[in-house]
């Protein structure tokens, strides 16, 4: 599973204890088939029932040989069978409800609850950094983003969203962190614990920060959740500002967990986010009327080998970097005559290749109807690379993993960021 969400996202998740049904929406999220699920007979209910009538066999044998030994022997092995079923019954009711609460999508924010649920990270203290100094939360909401006219950017871009960083601070925000679990239903006054995922949050700069002028903020609905670490703020800094300097709103989703004792609040936070690199694009958007296409998984793109005098000028220092490019249709003459249509990929209005015969029949439906009403296809591009050659990856959602509710909407333009630069200018945001 972490190998395929890797080839598709680009990173490599912390996938634990997922559920079949769990595990077959990422990879259909992601564009493979969950069949695969099913290799060496997983699944499959025959092979499943025999796998346990022998399990329970071998642990009936084991217990007959104690329980004979001697009469403590029985007490012990009556034990271990109740211990047994508890944690058999545990297992299903936990794998039941994460079926039913978040399983089902990964697009959408999901609710959670943690009644009866084993969580390994209860006993243990969120991560926090106390070197990393902060403010007393603040009474009143500040930037709240309900009332924000912004249009919002995903980081994610529309990749699979796993929290995979970090947050600290919590510990001084925790009147925002449990108003935030009782709005996602994980956190009421007869419960002490709750988690929730798919929490959607801002993250803000905050250049007049009196700690940290590269202070990045995790806020949800304008209140302060925690920050970025002191390690992380300055890594993400250029593209989250480019982004809240463009006038939209640097959003993604957050995992959140909180527990009262009476005594202290210890929470946990942990946001989705991209390398840095992988947040907005080298260049900007084509002109004109465009449609931004659904992020999808990873599409070579064949024959940049004969542009990279084009493809140079856009390497990053660092050797990987996003890149929006257009695509359209084109027709090639085969030898015999025969007229066969391809996909032409071009990266600010030059070629710099083109899909192979397959890859281009799962998105030339898609592009004639973005040239019939007049849009131009536009999608993300990621460019690994040095001062020698270049790679290039489209990753761009094929015709069949287009709803309709995604055609009818039309167009998506792609945001309009300001020009790539080394510093941007961002509104004071301190919460005093």
């Amino acid at each position: 599973m972490r190998a395929v969400v890797a080839r598709a996202t680009g990173t490599r998740p912390s996938l634990m204890h997922l559920t079949q049904g769990q595990a077959a929406n990422v990879l259909t999220f992601v564009g493979e088939s969950p069949a695969r699920l099913n290799a060496g007979g997983r699944g499959v209910p025959q092979l499943e029932k025999a796998g346990t009538v022998a399990q329970w066999t071998m642990l009936g044998l084991l217990l007959l040989i104690v329980t004979v030994s001697s009469p403590a022997g029985f007490v012990l092995a009556a034990g271990i069978v109740g211990l047994t079923l508890v944690l058999r019954k545990r297992r299903r009711d936990r794998q039941a409800w994460e079926d039913a609460t978040w399983s089902a999508s990964l697009r959408e924010p999901v609710r959670s609850s943690t009644d009866g649920i084993e969580n390994s990270a209860v006993d243990a203290p969120p991560h926090q950094d106390p070197s990393y100094a902060v403010p007393v939360e603040p009474s009143a909401a500040v930037n709240l983003a309900a009332s924000s006219p912004r249009r919002s950017y995903p980081v994610s871009l529309g990749r699979a969203e796993w929290p995979n960083v970090e947050v600290v601070g919590e510990h001084a925000y925790g009147k925002a962190i449990k108003a935030a679990l009782r709005a996602n239903g994980s956190f009421s006054g007869r419960r002490t614990e709750g988690e929730a995922e798919g929490v959607q949050v801002e993250l803000v700069a905050e250049p007049d920060n009196p700690y940290d002028s590269n202070a990045i903020s995790v806020r949800w609905r304008g209140r302060v959740l925690g920050y970025l670490s002191r390690e992380d703020a300055p890594r993400y800094k250029q593209p989250i500002r480019r982004i809240i300097a463009s006038g939209l709103v640097a959003a993604t989703t957050a995992r959140m967990w909180g527990y009262d004792d009476g005594a202290q609040f210890r929470a946990r936070v942990t946001v989705a986010l991209p390398e840095p690199e992988l947040i907005t694009p080298l260049n900007e958007a084509p002109t004109g009327v465009t449609t931004l296409l659904p992020w999808g998984s990873g599409i070579q793109v064949l024959k940049e080998e004969n542009h990279f005098d084009i493809l140079s000028s856009h390497v990053p220092t660092d050797g990987q970097g996003l890149l929006l490019v257009s695509l359209h249709k084109e027709i090639k003459t085969l030898k015999n005559g025969t007229p066969r249509p391809f996909v032409e990929v071009r990266l600010d209005g030059k070629r710099v290749g083109e899909l192979s015969n397959v890859t281009s029949a799962h998105l030339l439906p898609l592009l004639e109807h973005t040239e019939a009403v007049g849009e131009t296809a536009v999608a993300y591009a990621k460019i690994t690379g040095s001062a020698l050659a270049a790679q290039l990856v489209l990753h761009a959602a094929k015709t069949t993993e287009i709803s309709n509710d995604w055609v009818s909407k039309g167009p998506h333009p792609a945001p309009k960021l300001l020009p790539l630069a080394a510093n941007y200018e961002v509104p004071a945001a301190y919460a005093k």
